[in-house]
């Protein structure tokens, strides 16, 4: 069970700054970090790339471009490093998920077996939510502290 997730800055940055390059399309990829002991701390995300679908209301990730990125760092890091979710952007529209978010999510959730982290996006700010388990539904979290190196987020239930 997670009870915090901590998210280094430069993440924020990496996925505000491709939201508002791709606007008024959606943009997405990988969120990569640690677990530990019932924390999740995000330190790089994966870029949309050529291979990519983009379109207003939807972001088709390919699998070849962002498996190949996150498996380099998962090699750099010793095998520790790991996938911790996905983000997308919702260009103009609220940051609420949709429907096809939430099946997305779950289906994520229930491949991986572990808790999954789904921030979503819009070019100035961001939402958390943090599916447990595939069968849960997914929990907003809020911000509790920040640093110059990251902001820290607790689960809102």
């Amino acid at each position: 069970m997670i009870e915090g997730v901590l998210i280094d800055n430069i993440v924020f940055e990496k996925m505000e700054r491709s939201s508002r390059r791709f606007s008024p399309l959606e943009a997405g990829g990988l969120l990569l970090g640690y677990r530990k002991d019932g924390f999740l701390h995000a330190i790089d995300i994966t870029l949309p790339g050529a291979w990519d679908r983009h379109s207003r209301l939807a972001f088709h990730r390919s699998v070849k471009a962002h498996r190949l990125r996150a498996l380099r760092l998962w090699r750099k890091s010793g095998g520790l490093v790991d996938w911790l979710g996905e983000w997308h952007s919702h260009p103009g529209f609220a940051l609420n998920p949709s429907g096809t978010d939430h099946r997305n999510w779950s289906r994520i959730a229930k491949h991986r077996k572990a808790p999954m982290l789904f921030p979503i996006v819009d070019g100035q700010r961001a939402e958390l939510y943090l599916k447990q388990s595939h069968k849960a539904a997914p929990s907003k979290l809020i911000e509790t502290d920040n640093d110059e190196k990251g902001r820290y987020f607790c689960v809102s239930d």
